[in-house]
């Protein structure tokens, strides 16, 4: 009793201070403002070891207002915050976090001890939001979300507040450096297994009721139990738990044991555990501080469920750091290159954001194809509120989640982003009788069993935006791989993609037949490398496409035969020996994942099938089964696809590799008998990458997923934008940002992007620090006409030749120069108008407008560029 007293004399006063704080300041730094600066610069009885904060501590913690006439900080928490997290106990500390927690309803607050600012699991003040619903109001007070299947394959959702605190079904506990909340979400059953579900009416009489002295009592207990008048058979009604805790304790006053009762149960039929079970989860939370880190992650082989209800989606801290309406800034999402949405943008009939890390998920049969999307590349996200940001990092699991978005007043008044995590998946599978069809669920047989696991990093003041995210994200990635920067150079590389061989359809006296046509052929290819030699573009990275195994879209990779009608083996070693006597890297194309021919070794749809991905109509946007693509490898047989590859390649002499889907594309296998999750995927491919560039050399990567970039050199068809959604409200350069000076990127070949103007998309290569990049073919663009690969008509080289030497030659030098430097500043000065930082002090200022433009005393000519600083 003292103990509340002396709590709630702390809220008291802290309360007192609250009313007398005047203009908290709320200043803010927006990104594309001119002149913004994006730079660097349970029960209530606890564990012991979770210590109160005493009072005098916490009230030293306040952000108290300055005396007048003194400068206040810009970015103070708001009174409901200091008021809440008064109410916390502080579980943890290091030297930068201290990691804090309300026990009555188990949401945490992380206070950087740098600054003194705090964030907060849930809201504070969401009690009184007047747009969230009373379900809306609960979610804003959870700290996890679930979503699982009913048999019928229909998805029902808890929320561990309504099913778990509200309930005092959740347990706190301390651990080192942290604790561990463990939420039993659901209507947990009880364990009363002396109640018979159901017993004959003549026991029931007899080894029960007769056994009861108390009339009342007795009656009472009756009423518990119906009778079927036809089998004379008693069977308990639902009960709340109170209720079967009071008929319990009477039965076994009685003398009616649990093991009576199994036995009635077996007499009488009753249904099994499955039948009559809930919906029931136990989701463990773990909260550890790691240096300037806070650490969330959800232990696999705890996280428990009822087979009966499997588990869909797990999202832990949907609300962390959620910003109110009185706060400005924007989310950070990782859309392709990245976008960024403001807070209170007022979009509420735009769609919420929801995009998959690293794309869907091959080994889904999706039966029709709408919109496409840009590939979220980084395990990512991130919010800037005010002077402050967080940027998360998924590093567990992270091919299974999504990143969610949205902005305040569409359910509650708070602008949030986060992640969730997808555990089992399900499809509809069709039978058809006649004229009758019906959809019957498949669920994933087997699911991930590791642990899914979230990194948050804290920023203020002048690194608190989009640029300080991706710096952090540098670093998080260049220590966690000992990443080394690259090495000084004074022109960049050109990059090249040539295409070599592609399999038609011909046809000879009225009977078809396959060819294999040349497109480039090696002594081709030599020639084309020469004349770009000739023409001063000396550093050059190639990427040959369609070397072997019939060309572009080759037979399975497990051996290889040179394409004959390329040059054979002989031309192929010659193209090999010129490249690397002219310092060319040379990395001819492989694809791994996408099985052209042949269903074997192919992974299995959830409705059994063989997983086939066709094209899509583009007027109906349905799948078009007459027009085939691939089969989607199974992970399971991988391995040794690649160790069969490097036996053969080792012959080649060649020590490079371009990889057309192990860093662009993660895909499951359902097969029942071998299925693979996502996420073990994903492990399978790193572990296979690594081998590669362990036996094969530098790699050269289509795409650059996260996973792949241990072991990448070259990064190709990198994004370059977002989807842009309609509820975002800027594109950004993250991916750019966060690797530039690690890699050599590339985005889309400049005559393939669909900007359709070279010069922008090298102006586009200037701002983030990317090489100049073209695709190109020997042939006349005539002979894939009409085929398979009319998307590649238009790219023959002499249309393009002459155009990509004088963009390389007035880009190179200034791409070099900045080759191994990190970009440390991005800004919008105007509109079009953006300037980019990199770390030996050299700014390059590009005007994408169509008419020339001043700024900051200098002249720019239209679609021009100004290079500066030291």
């Amino acid at each position: 009793m003292a103990e509340k007293k002396r709590r709630a004399a702390v809220i008291l006063c802290a309360a007192c201070l609250i009313g007398g704080m005047i203009g908290i300041g709320m200043g803010s730094v927006g990104y594309g403002e001119q002149g913004a600066d994006n730079g660097r610069a349970s029960d209530g009885s606890g564990p012991p070891a979770l210590q109160t904060e005493k009072g005098a501590s916490q009230a030293a913690a306040l952000r108290l207002p300055a005396a007048k006439g003194q400068h206040e900080p810009p970015s103070a928490n708001t009174p409901q915050e200091i008021q809440a997290l008064v109410a916390m106990e502080k579980a943890a500390e290091n030297d930068t976090l201290q990691l804090y927690v309300n026990r009555a309803t188990a949401e945490i607050a992380v206070k950087d001890k740098r600054d003194g600012y705090s964030w907060f699991s849930n809201p504070p003040g969401r009690e009184a939001d007047p747009k969230a619903s009373p379900l809306y109001k609960s979610e804003l007070s959870s700290q996890v979300l679930v979503t699982y299947y009913n048999d019928k394959g229909q998805v029902n959702t808890f929320n561990s507040y309504d099913d778990s605190v509200a309930k005092k079904q959740f347990d706190i506990s301390a651990k080192d450096n942290g604790l561990k909340v463990v939420y039993h979400i659901g209507n947990i059953a009880k364990g009363y297994a002396n109640i018979p579900k159901a017993i004959s009416k003549e026991r029931f009489q007899t080894q029960i009721l007769d056994r009861i002295q108390d009339k009342d009592t007795r009656e009472d207990v009756a009423f518990k139990f119906s009778l079927d008048e036809e089998k004379q058979i008693y069977t308990v009604r639902k009960l709340q738990d109170y209720v079967a805790e009071e008929i319990s304790a009477t039965l076994e006053k009685a003398g009616y044991t649990a093991e009576e009762a199994a036995r009635d149960n077996k007499e009488n039929g009753a249904g099994d555990a499955s039948e009559t079970a809930n919906a029931e989860f136990t989701v463990p939370v773990e909260y550890t501080l790691d240096g300037e880190h806070l650490v969330v992650s959800v232990p696999g082989k705890e996280l428990a469920y009822n087979k009966a209800y499997p588990l869909a989606t797990v999202q832990v801290l949907k609300f962390f750091g959620a910003a109110g309406t009185d706060k400005s800034g924007y989310l950070f999402v990782p859309d392709g290159s990245g976008a960024l949405i403001h807070l209170n943008s007022g979009k509420q009939q735009a769609e919420p954001y929801s995009l998959p890390v690293y794309g869907n998920d091959g080994s889904f049969d999706v039966k029709e194809h709408i919109q496409t999307n840009e590939i979220t590349r980084l395990p990512v996200f991130g919010m800037k509120q005010n002077d402050h940001a967080m940027l998360g990092i998924i590093e567990d699991g992270d091919a299974l989640a999504g990143i969610t978005a949205d902005v305040s007043g569409r359910n509650d008044s708070y602008n949030a982003v986060s992640s969730k995590f997808q555990v089992a998946a399900m499809d509809f599978y069709t039978l058809t009788s006649g004229t009758k069809t019906s959809a019957v669920p498949m669920f994933q047989s087997q699911t991930y069993e590791g642990s899914l696991k979230l990194r948050y990093a804290f920023l203020s003041g002048a690194a608190a935006n989009y640029v300080g995210m991706a710096e952090q994200y540098r670093t998080y990635l260049a220590g966690k791989y000992q990443l080394k920067p690259l090495d000084d150079a004074e022109e960049a590389p050109f990059i090249l993609e040539l295409d070599g061989a592609f399999r038609k359809r011909k046809s000879f006296l009225g009977i078809p037949y396959p060819s294999t046509e040349s497109l480039t052929s090696f002594d081709e290819a030599q020639t084309l490398l020469k004349q770009l030699k000739q023409a001063g573009v000396d550093k050059i990275d190639l990427r040959y496409v369609g070397w072997f195994n019939g060309g572009i879209n080759h037979s399975s990779p497990s051996s290889i035969s040179i394409t004959g009608a390329l040059g054979g083996s002989s031309g192929f070693r010659d193209l090999t020996a010129y490249a690397k006597q002219n310092g060319i890297g040379f990395y001819p194309d492989v694809a791994f994942l996408e099985k052209y021919k042949g269903a074997a070794g192919a992974a299995t749809f959830l409705d059994r099938s063989k997983a086939a991905v066709y094209r899509y109509d583009p007027v109906m946007y349905a799948k078009d089964t007459e027009r085939f693509s691939h089969y989607i490898l199974s992970p399971a047989v991988l391995p040794k696809q690649v160790d069969r590859f490097l036996s053969d390649y080792a012959d080649t002499g060649n020590k490079g590799l371009s990889l057309r889907d192990m860093g662009n594309e993660v895909n499951s296998d359902f097969d029942p008998g071998k299925t693979v999750n996502r996420q073990d995927a994903l492990r399978t491919i790193a572990k296979q990458t690594s081998k590669l560039k362990q036996q094969a050399g530098s790699l050269m990567v289509n795409g650059g997923n996260a996973y792949s970039l241990p072991y990448a050199d070259v990064i190709v068809n990198a994004p370059v934008r977002s989807s842009r959604m309609n509820i975002t409200d800027e594109d950004i350069p993250f991916y750019q940002i966060a690797l530039h000076g690690y890699y050599d990127l590339a985005g889309a070949p400049f005559n393939m992007d669909e900007l359709q103007n070279p010069r922008l998309s090298m102006l586009q290569g200037l701002e983030t620090g990317s090489n100049v990049f073209y695709q190109w073919y020997y042939s006349d663009s005539t002979k894939v006409k009409d085929t398979d690969y009319n998307d590649l008509y238009g790219l023959g080289y002499r249309s393009w030749f002459d155009e990509a030497v004088k963009l390389y030659n007035e880009s190179k030098t200034v791409l070099g120069s900045v080759r191994n430097q990190m970009i440390v500043k991005h800004e919008k000065l105007a509109p079009g108008i953006v300037q980019t930082t990199f770390g030996n002090g050299t700014t390059i200022t590009i005007n994408y407008n169509h008419t020339a433009v001043a700024v900051n005393g200098l002249q720019i000519e239209a679609e021009g560029y100004r290079v500066g600083g030291e």
